[in-house]
């Protein structure tokens, strides 16, 4: 990536398009991934619309049972900063971090202070950065593709975390353009009785 290209959405559709897999994560919901419920959940701690707390907590209690969920504070999900202003976001899911601050990041790192602003803008505007840069919001970011999430492969060959059971078994994620498959084998164990009832008619 150019140093001053911003991980927008054209950036993340042009690389899901390269690698042949879907345009967002499939994976993108409370109930799919335990990143996602992380990063939504620590946001309603930091201004953004917080879970309802009923379901926060069951959705916290339900992933912390889980293998996939983080044993370590390096690996956790991270908001950090001094009183209301959050100054550090790390190991964000990328899909969260672009529906509230309109980039696909696991990283992003605000100035420190004023000082270190001016700093970086006075060398910004000596440099033509276009304005539209991520610099001028951002210290640092680090940008990710939902391909590259530690979480991804492990999601897809654990169809048992879906929240329905009926999608687990029926359904399957695969990296793959369309992201879905259907296990033919299971639907006609499941419906075959009740379709050959109807044909007999």
């Amino acid at each position: 990536m150019e140093p001053n290209q911003n991980p927008d959405i054209d950036w993340y559709l042009k690389v899901s398009g390269e690698r042949s897999v879907t345009p967002r994560c499939p994976f993108a919901s409370v109930n799919r991934c335990p990143r996602y419920y992380e990063s939504l959940s620590l946001l309603g701690r930091a201004g953004s619309t917080p879970i309802l707390p009923a379901d926060d907590d069951r959705l916290k209690s339900r992933w912390e049972k889980s293998d996939i969920w983080p044993k370590t504070d390096e690996t956790a999900v991270c908001i950090m900063g001094t009183g209301d202003r959050k100054t550090i976001f790390s190991n964000f899911c990328p899909e969260v971090a672009y529906d509230r601050f309109g980039l696909f990041a696991t990283t992003l790192v605000d100035y420190a202070d004023d000082i270190d602003r001016d700093l970086s803008y006075r060398r910004l505007k000596e440099t033509n950065v276009p304005d539209k840069s991520w610099r001028w919001r951002w210290q640092h970011i680090k940008p990710i593709h939902f391909s590259e999430c530690p979480l991804y492969s492990p999601l897809i060959h654990a169809p048992q975390y879906s929240k329905d059971a009926e999608d687990k078994q029926l359904v399957t994620l695969k990296p793959t353009f369309m992201g879905m498959g259907v296990d033919i084998n299971e639907v006609l164990r499941r419906y075959w009785p009740r379709l050959k009832k109807w044909f007999g008619r």
